[in-house]
This record gives C-alpha cells, structure tokens and sequence, in this order.
C-alpha cells in the first residue's frame, strides 16, 4: 500500500474503473476514491465497460462513464483497478493490460495480477474497506458523498453485516461513515429490496424449479437463456438470486446457473462454511471462501451435469476428511 501511496501523490491523473457487470463493492469504492482524489485535486475519470444496476441511485453513479466499445487514449493517466484484477474489466482490459502505469487494488484471493502498485488482501470485508484505509492513509476528510460511495461498498459485499467477513471492526468502520449523512436505509433498500416486477417473476420461477441432493445439503437453480428472454431480465445482473437456494436451511452448497448467452454459463457458488472458492477453481473460476463462481463455455446441461458431479465430489471429500 505504500507504493500505492507514493504514486497517487506523485502523479497528477487517474483513470479509476473496476469489473464488468459493477456491483456496490466495486461502484462503492471507485466513487469512493474519484471523490477522495478530487478533494487532493487530482484529474479523475470513472469508466466502466458497464452500467450500474438500474434499481441503484446515490450520489456520484452519474458520473460513471460507461464505455462498451472500450478506453481509447489513457494519455499520462495512471489505471487504478479496483475489486478485480485487469483482466475482469470487460472491453476495457484490452487498452488496460498495454498500461505499465497500473494500481491494482483487491480484495479477492484469485487475483493473479502482480506489480509493484498491487495490493490484495483477502481477509478484508470489502474492496471499498480498503479503499477507506488508503483515503485515510491520503488525508482526505470524510465527506458524505465519500461515506455514501464506501457504506454502499461495505454494505453490499457483506450482505448487509449478515456474512461471516463482518467483524467488530467492519461495524466500526460503518459507524463512522454513518456520522456523515449517509442514509443508509435508503442504501440498504436499493441494494437488497428493490427489483423490478420482472426479476421478481423470475425469482418465483426460479424458485418453482429450485432442485436439490445429499439429503438437502446440495441446492441448486438453473436458468436458460430462453428464460431470461421470456421473462424481460438481464442475466447479467441477476447473480443475486444465489442467495435464495442458500437460504434452504439445508444446504451446505447452494449454486446457481445463469445461461448468459447461448453455450456461456455463469455459475455462482454460496455456502456459509465450506469453501467454495476451491470448487470454484477447479472449474477455472475463483472468488471468496464462501462466495465464488466460475464461467463455463458449453449447453447449460452439460454444465450443469459437469458441476453438479464435481459438487458432489467435493462435498462428500469435505466432509469426510
């Protein structure tokens, strides 16, 4: 983090951006740290290769560019990655990876990317936990745009405070942003209780066809292409609907499998114990301990077949070593 310190005092411009598809995390911690260098009166852009959610809206989410044909001229700037390696950026990563003038900031352990401005740590909350450290590190004040951007982050990649990577301090972190204006019920809302009427007619599909095996322990979803056409939602950003097989009180895995496109499959992993990012690597995927996913190239039941049995596999190794 020093080396990241150095360089945002010693350049003048910044091009912040983060994964394709953003999620708070990621959009909480590039608005977070536009706002923190625009305060230390830097030259700041926020691109993304893709919009924010629709049903988001906080200060600084308009000032997101968003870019699907990807960055032309970076001139001078200086890239800093946040919540993902340079890869993950979507169309951006093509002009991303020619840039030897890169900060990387993460706080997934599966990120491979390594120079002398990365720092990853995965035993953070969130990205934008770190995001916070290094403002502060800066000297920048709070302000509530600031705390709005980073609690959105924290609040999102924790499940509002429900996962097992909040810990005391991760509350008081919270706390403090809360002392700036932050409206967090507002945020809590936006984030976890508002959908459109579409999504919520997939869910109850989804969960009319909610599968499961090993006595309950495994639980699955499957959605296809098809699916998401004839119910009006982007599979893109419906990655949360995870969450509902893993609130079977049950299941020890819980996956969901997002048919994005025709013969590309999404699979999403949850548990609250087991570490699912190890099955997720064996697929070619990775993530958290008890969050990741993996994409797949192949008809959806094929990729379903493949997973369900490396699954299987896993679970019954797990628990019985």
């Amino acid at each position: 983090m020093n080396a990241i310190i150095h360089a945002i005092k010693d350049h003048e411009e910044f091009i912040i951006t983060s994964h394709e598809h953003p999620d708070p995390d990621s959009l909480g911690s590039m608005l977070g740290l536009y706002f923190g260098l625009k305060q230390l009166g830097k030259s700041c852009r926020v691109v993304s290769s893709d919009p924010p959610p629709e049903n988001l809206d906080w200060p600084g989410l308009d000032l997101i560019e968003v870019l699907p044909d990807g960055l032309d001229n970076i001139g001078d700037a200086w890239i800093i990655v946040l919540d993902c390696e340079p890869s993950r950026t979507g169309i951006l990563s093509v002009t991303l990876q020619q840039s030897d003038r890169i900060i990387n900031i993460d706080h997934h352990r599966g990120n491979a990317y390594r120079n002398p401005t990365t720092h990853i740590n995965s035993t953070e909350a969130a990205t934008a936990v770190m995001v916070y450290r290094l403002l502060k590190s800066l000297g920048v004040t709070l302000t509530r745009e600031i705390a709005t951007s980073l609690y959105a982050g924290i609040v999102g990649d924790t499940g509002g405070f429900r996962y097992a990577n909040t810990t005391a301090e991760t509350l008081m972190i919270a706390a403090e942003l809360m002392q700036h204006g932050v409206d967090h019920a507002s945020i809590n809302r936006q984030i976890f209780a508002s959908q459109s009427m579409e999504f919520m007619k997939l869910l109850g599909y989804a969960l009319s066809n909610l599968k499961s095996d090993l006595d309950g322990r495994l639980v699955w979803m499957e959605l296809s292409y098809d699916d998401f056409q004839r119910f009006g939602t982007d599979p893109n950003t419906t990655d949360q609907l995870v969450q509902y097989a893993r609130m079977v009180n049950s299941a020890v895995i819980a996956i969901l499998f997002r048919e994005a496109s025709p013969g590309e499959v999404r699979v999403g992993f949850r548990s609250d114990y087991i570490d699912v990012g190890a099955l997720a690597s064996q697929l070619g995927g990775g993530g958290h301990r008890l969050a990741a996913g993996a994409k797949i190239q192949g008809r959806l039941e094929e990729v379903v077949e493949l997973v369900l049995s490396k699954a299987r596999n896993y679970l019954n190794e797990v628990e019985h070593s």
